[in-house]
């Protein structure tokens, strides 16, 4: 198998975990299921899971809160241009949830977000936590 179908097969299974972690927490409220499978596919490297195990340390869904924890997985994500954890990362140092509040790194991080022109999107996102 080329590298390059090796690299495709593996994002395609990280892909699928983080499918299934997304219907354990959406269609059954299956945090814990949901979490367990979003720290794989972010141990894998996957953007996308790491910002959504960030989110659940934050909030404490499917665990007790995890601020240390929650702020290692979303600047992962956010370190890998993933818009919402981006978007997160900022929230948390411009509020102090979290982290020591620090409006300079916070507005970095907004800044980083904004250039994917993305504001509509995420403040309907976030208005349903």
């Amino acid at each position: 198998m080329s590298f390059l179908n090796t690299l495709f097969s593996k994002s395609k299974d990280v892909e699928a975990i983080f499918q299934k972690a997304f219907e354990a927490e959406t269609k059954y409220n299956n945090f814990e299921r949901a979490l367990s499978l979003y720290e794989k596919a972010a141990n894998l490297g996957y953007a996308k899971a790491q910002y959504y195990c960030g989110f659940m340390y934050l909030k404490g869904r499917g665990t007790k809160r995890n601020h240390q924890k929650a702020l290692s997985l979303v600047e992962q994500a956010a370190q890998q241009n993933h818009p919402h954890g981006q978007y997160l990362l900022a929230q948390m140092y411009l509020s102090g949830e979290g982290v020591k509040k620090d409006e300079q790194i916070g507005n970095e991080w907004m800044e980083k977000f904004r250039s994917h022109n993305l504001l509509n999107e995420i403040t309907l996102c976030f208005h349903n936590y």
